[in-house]
């Protein structure tokens, strides 16, 4: 079979992004992949969103809109994987946008692999900025057994020399950045972002992505904005540390099930001290005073399960920065470590812009 025959499912859920929804739209018409259905899941957005995708619906019959109420982008992702027909499908979020041969490339190379998923990197795009983040430093294509040590066991936490960027922890785990066979999407878990938090993708490629065969292109197809203010990555979340209690459990649900327990049980708890780089910049963010925020951030440490994270890190990989930072966290110190991520934050903003 010619693999441009084969038809790929591009899903979008669409959520007050009317600024940018043309253009993300735009990218994957433009693909030179020519057998694309693609897939706009009207999220209940109360902007000018659900006219413009049944207007560009109307001006494309490779277009299919589904309007429903508004209940967060897993579940919009998920309506969008139930209706779909394509061999394969690709996630992007309506405020990014896709080189014109990501798709192409992608299904090439899971024909030529016969890969469950193709990987790719991305291109975080801030105003008069781009900043490439590739995955890896080459292509690769592994087989179930390379696939499981290599990504999959990552998808739970990071393990030895991995630690140097305990920063990185999520970096594989979009929903996005890569083009799944439509049987792999669909063992997928969805639970939404407002249960869990942030961390949602996690859990749908821990499941999609079990004994799966992954190859990776060595390219930032994806680009990913970093400028919009209604992005879910963007502002403060007052309640994340008791999402991502959920978050966790849900996570060690998987654990339990998987029969990989023992093996997966150190790269968990590393997830949960790895986490608290996010976590803890998510609580210097509020708008509270240094001592409000040392006190929710103490709060969060001397919960059993951080504590029996930092107690068994190994540091020995983290550069000083990271050592200091597991070290404060380790000893609760949470003046100290409100003062270093401040810090953290305000050199992170500068590097952006």
């Amino acid at each position: 079979m010619d693999s441009k025959s084969l038809l790929v499912s591009v899903i979008i859920p669409v959520y007050q992004t009317e600024e940018y929804l043309n253009q993300c739209v735009q990218s994957v018409l433009c693909q030179t992949y020519p057998n694309l259905e693609i897939i706009l899941v009207d999220d209940g957005s109360p902007d000018a969103c659900p006219a413009l995708c049944d207007i560009l619906a109307a001006q494309d019959d490779r277009i299919y809109v589904i309007h429903k109420k508004n209940k967060g982008a897993a579940f919009a992702r998920k309506a969008g994987l139930d209706v779909a027909s394509g061999q394969y499908v690709l996630f992007l979020d309506s405020d990014d946008w896709l080189d014109p041969g990501t798709i192409s490339a992608c299904v090439e190379a899971a024909q030529r692999d016969n890969a469950d998923c193709v990987m790719f990197g991305y291109i975080r795009e801030y105003p008069g900025k781009s900043i490439p983040n590739p995955l890896f430093d080459q292509d690769f294509s592994y087989d179930k057994n390379l696939a499981e040590e290599k990504i999959h066991r990552r998808l739970v936490g990071l393990m030895g020399n991995e630690l140097r960027e305990p920063q990185r922890i999520d970096n594989l785990s979009s929903f996005c950045m890569r083009l799944l066979h439509i049987e792999t999407a669909r063992r997928g878990r969805f639970v939404s972002e407002r249960a869990v938090g942030t961390s949602e993708d996690t859990i749908f490629n821990l499941y999609a992505l079990d004994g799966c065969r992954i190859s990776y292109i060595n390219r930032c197809f994806y680009h990913y904005r970093k400028t919009n203010v209604q992005s879910i990555t963007t502002a403060h979340k007052a309640d994340l540390a008791e999402k991502w209690d959920m978050m966790y459990s849900v996570i060690q649900e998987y654990i339990d099930g998987s029969k990989k327990a023992e093996a997966y049980h150190i790269p968990f708890l590393n997830r949960v001290a790895c986490g608290m780089i996010g976590l803890g910049l998510n609580e210097i963010s509020s708008s509270a005073n240094i001592w409000q925020k040392s006190r929710r951030l103490k709060s969060i440490l001397s919960k059993p399960l951080y504590a029996e994270a930092f107690a068994q890190l190994d540091t020995s990989y983290c550069g000083v920065k990271w050592k200091l930072f597991f070290l404060l966290c380790k000893e609760k110190a949470a003046l100290p470590l409100a003062l270093l991520l401040q810090t953290m934050n305000y050199l992170r903003s500068r590097a952006a812009g």
